[in-house]
């Protein structure tokens, strides 16, 4: 009876108040994540973040509901939220008063928590053993810096305020973004008594990275590691899938010996692990398969799959369950390991669910369409059933606009997936203008899931189109492979602007307003298109790459950028500087706003700056916005600077319409 007075309450502010989307909304909007049915098949544990408008922050909260979807309420602060075998407990993460990221534990009966580590560097992954009497975590252990430089004349009686000893780096990935420099030293598994006490080590070699943690029977854990530590090589593609003995810390790998396989799965018994993984290391991008380790055997189960799948969960004896990207839909994947049959747990489904937790034939995950963004909801018997609406009383109180699927050819006939919003109250006979917004990666997927910027800017008038060049994932691995070794290049260029073109003759568009923008490897596409065509009004880039050269010794990701060329720039720079869009900036004609985080080291700020001082030089007109304290992006980290992102891409487009 609530839910259905519920509904009845929000037709009426939509019937009564249906107005076009404002920015100020987007203060109250709340993310849900992360489903995880109890044991008991009783509650549904799951993360919420909000803004915390007051301290220009996001919050993560964790928060407890019965199987039904009823009684939502806050259970503590914190994320990764991982039941206890019993359903009693619920064990997480949060920062003590050291900000360090320890594992915490409260009892569903009790209001109180338990702090149960003391690491000094921070919880990196934990899991809870068969019995709930240990928890498995890993945790980073840094290296004893041997180079140190004596420095004569210091008295141990006085305090001097000398500068901090600097750090010395030895090795090439030596950054991340969002965390700045690295400490040297490597990831070890530790154990410790689920009501707290000391902590032990349990692993004997380190590693550079430890995730994926569970137990497949109470001596043995499953985890994806990489003990390889070359430094030359792409991290990612150093994975592979290991078992550790705890008593006499034995340790195992069972997967193949040959490729990159991560993401494993142990059954209920513990006598098979799925996993995923690829047996060549030869790629930019490729779909990952899924495998089958089984009486000391592997065995590959699919085979050119259109994405990698997304968590495996095991359904019953036989049965896998997942989703994956797929033209633009993530969808629900059944997988039988007998016969390696393969079927789609709902038809001709075209919307996104991401998958969570499984119990007894019913699938929780994240729902969400083109006008709405993530509920919590299941899968059963063919059908959907939401069980959260956080959003819904904010939005209701909105009109939005249509999302409309494209199809159409790039000039060398390339089949090209999009999606175009339309503003509220759209009339086709009338002329609107245009904003191409870039996906980044560049191997990644557009998909008609809810963004409140690109609504915002439909409820400003725009026509917001968004597309998946070749490149991007979800329609196999030939397709995002094309762009090796060619990238920006030709290819995605012309599928960009033949689904501009696609819009146009629709006679809909006003082509003497059209925009474009894009962040990271939309930024480079965008500072691309600038180069070759001056067909947009405006254009924003952000954060991108504009200099090749300079970016592969400013970035933390180097061995992925050298691996976009056949040869290092030493020995022949012009690949390189080809496809630079810095190189381009005698052909550009377009007004072109820049825009980055100050602390973006992905794609560092001077490549920015380099390119703004080149349009500054060459007398385009031009615009640099440095954002602070954002890393990757202009709006991820900070609430205030989403607002600014769409205020100054908003008026930049305004200034240029004519």
């Amino acid at each position: 009876m609530k839910k259905k007075f519920l509904l009845i309450m929000i037709f009426a502010i939509t019937s009564l108040n249906a107005k076009n989307l404002e920015p100020v909304s987007y203060w109250d909007m709340q993310n849900v994540s992360n489903p995880k049915v109890s044991p008991s098949n009783e509650l549904i544990v799951f993360s919420k973040r909000y803004i915390d408008k007051q301290n220009d922050s996001f919050k993560n909260e964790i928060w407890i509901m019965d199987i039904e979807g009823n009684d939502k309420r806050f259970f503590a602060t914190g994320s990764s939220p991982k039941w206890a075998p019993d359903s009693s407990k619920i064990a997480f993460i949060e920062s003590d008063e050291n900000d360090v990221q320890q594992i915490f534990v409260r009892h569903l009966n009790f209001q109180s928590e338990s702090m149960i580590t003391t690491s000094e560097k921070g919880i990196k992954d934990f899991a809870w053993s068969k019995d709930g009497q240990y928890l498995s975590f890993s945790s980073f252990n840094p290296y004893k810096t041997d180079w140190k430089i004596d420095i004569p004349g210091k008295d141990d009686n006085k305090d001097y305020k000398w500068t901090k000893e600097p750090n010395v780096v030895t090795t090439m990935h030596w950054k991340s973004d969002g965390s700045g420099e690295y400490e040297s030293g490597e990831d070890h598994l530790y154990l410790i008594n689920s009501d707290g006490g000391p902590s032990i080590k349990i692993s004997s070699i380190g590693m550079d990275y430890v995730g994926d943690l569970q137990w497949i029977d109470k001596k043995t854990l499953l985890f994806t590691g990489n003990n390889t530590l070359n430094d030359l090589e792409t991290s990612w593609k150093q994975s592979a899938v290991f078992t550790l003995n705890i008593e006499n810390k034995k340790l195992s790998k069972i997967s193949p010996e040959d490729g990159v396989y991560l993401s494993p799965k142990s059954s209920k018994n513990g006598d098979k692990i799925a996993f995923l993984g690829h047996p060549s290391k030869n790629y930019s991008s490729v779909a990952f398969d899924v495998w089958l380790h089984e009486n000391n055997k592997n065995k590959l189960l699919t085979k050119d799959l259109p994405s990698t799948p997304g968590e495996l969960f095991w359904n019953g004896i036989n049965e896998l369950i997942f989703d994956i990207d797929d033209r633009g839909s993530s969808k629900l994947i059944s997988l039988n390991v007998s016969n390696k049959n393969l079927k789609k747990v709902i038809e001709d489904f075209n919307e996104q669910f991401y998958l969570s937790s499984v119990t007894e034939n019913t699938f929780y995950g994240i729902y969400s369409n083109s006008n709405r963004p993530g509920e919590i909801a299941t899968i059963s018997n063919g059908s959907l059933n939401k069980l959260s609406e956080f959003n819904e009383l904010i939005l209701a109180q909105y009109s939005l606009g249509d999302t409309t699927e494209i199809n159409y050819e790039a000039p060398d006939g390339t089949p090209i997936q999009g999606w175009y919003i339309t503003p509220p109250d759209f009339d086709k006979s009338k002329k609107y203008p245009l904003i191409l917004v870039i996906h980044g990666g560049p191997h990644a997927m557009y998909r008609p899931s809810f963004n409140y910027l690109w609504h915002q800017f439909a409820s400003d008038g725009y026509v917001v189109l968004y597309t998946n060049p070749r490149g991007s994932t979800g329609y196999g691995s030939d397709f995002a492979n094309v762009i090796d070794n060619d990238y920006p290049g030709e290819g995605d260029l012309s599928d960009l602007l033949a689904g501009v073109d696609f819009l146009t003759d629709k006679n809909f568009i006003d082509e003497s307003n059209m925009f474009v923008q894009g962040c990271s490897g939309g930024g480079v596409l965008t500072a691309w298109i600038v180069g070759h065509d001056d067909r947009f009004s405006a254009a924003a880039s952000l954060c991108p790459v504009t200099n090749w050269i300079s970016m592969v010794g400013t970035t933390d990701i180097p061995a992925w950028t050298f691996e976009w060329f056949d040869k290092p720039f030493w020995e022949d720079p012009s690949e390189w500087l080809d496809h630079s869009p810095i190189m381009r900036t005698g052909f550009v004609k377009t007004p072109t706003l820049f825009m980055t985080g100050v602390l973006d080291i992905r794609t560092p700020m001077a490549q920015t700056e380099e390119m703004y001082i080149a349009f500054k030089h060459a007398g385009i007109d031009t615009t640099l916005v440095r954002m602070n304290e954002e890393w990757h992006g202009t709006g991820r980290r900070k609430p205030t600077n989403w607002f600014r992102t769409y205020g100054y891409l908003s008026e930049w487009y305004e200034k240029y319409s004519e």
